[in-house]
């Protein structure tokens, strides 16, 4: 009794599909299906007659064991789905997938074998993110950006990115909503026949709620998501995520704290600046305020889209987003966190800014972006940088400092020594970290400055 019940807690159901299997001695073959295996070296086949056999491993050629010993190490993950994944990469033209688990493969391994570039690596997560601007197709589908994301060494999602209105070439507005919503019936046209029809799900809450239609294929959810004819995505992450909305099992208050502390980093120069905030390069779409927001979020260990968060905040193709909304929508993702977003004074104070980067609390800030701030930025960094700047004398009187445009990029450190402030721009990695004199910083224009705290 016992040992039936041992056998039990180390049951694997699998699939049920047939297979040949042959005898190591006599080269006989059998067709049957796998019911179950066992850790101590048994498979229990089904017959073509329904009769169920229990046969040891070794009894069976190499190739066929090496078929047990994979379905093994797959034990806890479920039944095995009958669609292998050689079909699958196949079907999407990319080798995506090298068995049928994504979740344990190496990030960096897979977007080189990708060709996705390394947007950011820090010391809790990793993305890599690529604009093939229509170039690349997958499921059939020009495709405009993907972004893979990574967790404790391990692949957490992947985003692939069809037809948005902002990635989109110059021009296709007029016609954006019917293409964009045909790229998704079309993605869906693409995996039905493979993986069966699928069922609508949703994804996240409040304003960054999606509709999917979803396909869970061994412990992946495949999920198409369109989004107001504004763009078409197909999302994969584990199935137990998206079961959840897309919620991660995040960091507890004292964890949060504490990580945000040891972010804090205390250079010999006098800078102190705040270390591990994940890059997000907006692209071509001019969506600053999306992909700000999405990297402030990672920062606190909240995921995020810029695609989504753009939606929700009904931002303009090519750029434009009014704080007020955007704040709107974060709201309810902020709330199912346990995190406040906090408005500081407009009227910039060393101090108040100091305090908040000594906490590890990046600050985001939007402002009034002119030629003539912009001018300095990239001087003063050059300098700092040991690089030529552009200008070697910079005539601060020649430049534009009245006309220019909102934006919004975080305040990550500051140097009373040197009377610098530290901005990070979602330009991409150039643009991470660049010191700039306080004096043109409390010159600029502050509409908002604001922070997260738990």
């Amino acid at each position: 009794m016992n040992r039936y019940i041992t056998a039990l807690t180390l049951l694997c159901i699998l699939t049920a599909d047939a297979r040949l299997w042959t005898d190591r001695e006599t080269g006989r073959q059998i067709e049957a299906e796998v019911v179950k295996v066992y850790t101590r070296r048994e498979v229990v086949l089904k017959r073509q007659d329904r009769s169920t056999i229990t046969v040891s491993f070794d009894r069976f050629s190499e190739k066929d064991v090496q078929h047990l010993e994979y379905l093994l190490q797959r034990r806890k993950r479920g039944r095995l789905h009958n669609v292998p994944w050689q079909t699958l990469n196949q079907t999407f033209g990319i080798e995506l997938w090298q068995d049928d688990w994504l979740w344990d493969d190496d990030p960096t391994a897979t977007a080189i074998r990708l060709e996705i570039p390394l947007e950011s690596k820090t010391d809790f997560m990793e993305n890599y993110r690529t604009y093939p601007a229509g170039e690349l197709h997958v499921l059939t589908q020009p495709l405009y950006a993907c972004t893979l994301y990574g967790r404790a060494e391990k692949i957490d999602s992947l985003t692939l990115v069809f037809l948005n209105q902002g990635d989109a070439p110059q021009g296709y507005s007029t016609s954006a909503r019917h293409k964009i919503e045909a790229a998704a019936e079309a993605l869906v046209a693409q995996l039905q026949p493979i993986l069966g029809k699928p069922k609508r799900d949703s994804l996240g809450r409040g304003d960054l709620r999606e509709k999917v239609w979803r396909w869970d294929w061994n412990d992946h959810a495949l999920m198409v998501s369109l989004m107001e004819g504004k763009y078409a995505a197909l999302k994969i992450m584990p199935a137990p995520r998206a079961d959840r909305g897309g919620r991660i099992d995040s960091l507890g208050y004292t964890q949060l704290r504490q990580r945000a502390t040891q972010n804090v980093a205390r250079r010999p120069n006098g800078d102190t600046i705040i270390q591990n905030i994940p890059m997000i390069d907006q692209g071509p779409k001019g969506y600053c305020s999306p992909a700000t927001w999405e990297r402030y979020l990672r920062y606190f260990d909240i995921p995020a889209d810029m695609y989504l968060i753009a939606v929700a905040a009904n931002t303009s193709p090519g750029g434009g987003t009014y704080p007020h909304l955007i704040k709107q929508a974060m709201e309810p993702l902020l709330s199912a966190y346990g995190r406040d977003l906090i408005d500081l004074e407009r009227d910039m104070d060393i101090k108040e800014i100091a305090k908040q980067i000594d906490h590890g609390l990046p600050i985001m800030w939007s402002f009034w972006s002119t030629p003539g701030f912009q001018t300095v930025a990239n001087h003063n960094h050059a300098l700092r940088s040991g690089l030529e700047p552009e200008e070697p004398d910079l005539d601060l009187e020649a430049l534009e400092f009245s006309r220019g445009g909102g934006h919004i990029c975080m305040i990550i450190g500051y140097n009373l020594q040197q009377r610098e402030l530290c901005i990070s721009d979602s330009w991409g990695a150039d643009y991470t970290e660049r010191w700039v004199p306080m004096q043109q910083m409390f010159k600029a224009r502050t509409t908002q400055l604001s922070i997260l705290r738990w």
